[in-house]
């Protein structure tokens, strides 16, 4: 007789009975990463462990799959010059990961994606799933919301090269949506980027050279050239932008799933 499915969808609320029984059912578990780190003066530091964890939530009602607690902290060395940043090593993410696929490996489950929101987690996360995959055969699924965002959004904007950024949009106007009592926005101020060396800084990590359209790689911390912590438009964001985000993001993960899920059931 086939176990009866679980009525909730969050893999924490249920007893180690239920996960044997719902593992056999080989459901794809969605695993939410995040992290903690700046997001300007207006938006709470842990803004993109709640978002990964929100839009895993919803996907899992959307499309009958299951979550796993989600790992709220993530690497963000980039920012480790704002208070309230409080990142793992890649080493010590690659690590967690890891051993993370492995215990739901362990506990039956085959079918994993990843819900990964910060860029700084891309690295170790991608070489935790690829060694998954050598070591035990599972094909990692993965998902970033904010760049998604970032890709299925630029004709909402006139200007996208100069309203995108951290701390602008569109994660100010997602963040208005999703978590409006966390967000102040208030207290945003324009973004911008100087240095006090010499450099004209035109990203995170990069800075013009005279002569060049190619930009060259300078390896500072963000708070060496950026005051506020935000790059691009503050002054865009808004919850009616912010549930484009929600239907073009979660449209676009839904449709994703739907292909993992062809692509990796039992024939």
């Amino acid at each position: 007789m086939t176990a009866a499915l679980p009525t909730t969808h969050r893999l924490g609320e249920l007893s180690w009975t239920q996960v044997k029984q719902l593992a056999e059912q080989d459901p794809i578990i969605l695993l939410p990463i995040g992290a903690v780190e700046q997001h300007g003066p207006h938006l709470p530091v842990h803004e993109d462990s709640i978002v990964a964890e929100w839009v895993a939530d919803r996907l899992a009602k959307d499309n009958n799959c299951y979550v796993a607690p989600a790992l709220h902290y993530g690497h963000s060395g980039t920012f480790r010059g704002y208070p309230g940043n409080l990142s793992l090593s890649q080493a010590t993410l690659r690590t967690v990961t890891y051993e993370l696929i492995e215990a739901l490996v362990q506990s039956g489950f085959r079918r994993i994606v990843i819900i990964d929101n910060n860029g700084g987690n891309v690295g170790p996360v991608t070489g935790a799933s690829l060694d998954a995959r050598r070591d035990f055969g599972v094909l990692i699924g993965h998902l970033y919301p904010w760049q998604l965002g970032y890709a299925l959004m630029r004709d909402v904007y006139e200007d996208p090269a100069t309203a995108y950024g951290h701390g602008a949009e569109p994660e100010h106007s997602a963040m208005l949506a999703l978590f409006p009592d966390q967000v102040q926005s208030d207290l945003a101020v324009a973004g911008g980027l100087e240095s006090a060396d010499g450099w004209t800084p035109t990203s995170y990590n990069e800075a013009a050279i005279p002569g060049y359209d190619v930009r060259g790689t300078v390896l500072w911390d963000f708070s060496e050239v950026s005051p506020t912590g935000c790059t691009g438009d503050v002054s865009l964001g808004s919850a009616k932008t912010g549930e484009i985000w929600i239907e073009r993001v979660i449209g676009f993960c839904s449709a994703y799933l739907q292909e993992y899920a062809r692509n990796t059931s039992a024939k």
